[in-house]
């Protein structure tokens, strides 16, 4: 048995692998970068929970998966919109945050000692609106969440 390959069947062969490489990665249901999503996701989701964080705006930030293809490459690139989501995923140090000119917002679960500086100002659920020119942050854990769906994609692929 004799098996002859065409002249130039290299690109041909490697168009055929991008083809199926690009279709496990975001082309078929359930490919592999929604899983590697979903997993990053439930990650930030545990965080959210463990920390009393609402973790939704960053999960709902997330952009729609960009895919570069040469003839020898493929790039997927994917990520999340929302401001936070560095913080959220690489953490923060203590921090002075400044209004600009003030700063505005709920503060749930507030203090009493809060409620009486600022009791003719909107309520939300009982929680008062108040107004500071800077606040002090404690800072945040690194949740990993965006590592974590790479480790775990890291996993599956080898």
């Amino acid at each position: 048995m004799t098996i002859e390959l065409e002249d130039g069947f290299e690109d041909a062969l490697a168009a055929a692998v991008l083809d199926d490489v690009e279709a496990k990665l975001v082309g078929d249901a359930n490919n592999l970068v929604h899983r590697t999503v979903q997993h990053s996701h439930d990650i930030l989701e545990a965080y959210g929970a463990r920390l009393d964080y609402r973790v939704e705006p960053i999960i709902d930030s997330f952009q729609t998966p960009e895919v570069e293809r040469t003839d020898r490459s493929i790039t997927v690139r994917y990520g999340w919109d929302h401001e936070a989501a560095p913080f959220f995923a690489m953490g923060a140090s203590p921090h002075t945050i400044e209004g600009n000119p003030l700063l505005s917002f709920i503060w749930e679960d507030a203090p009493p000692e809060i409620h009486d500086m600022f009791p003719n100002t909107e309520r939300v659920d009982g929680d008062p609106r108040v107004f500071f020119q800077s606040v002090e942050h404690p800072g945040l854990p690194e949740s990993r969440f965006i590592r974590a769906g790479l480790e775990w994609l890291r996993q599956e692929v080898a």
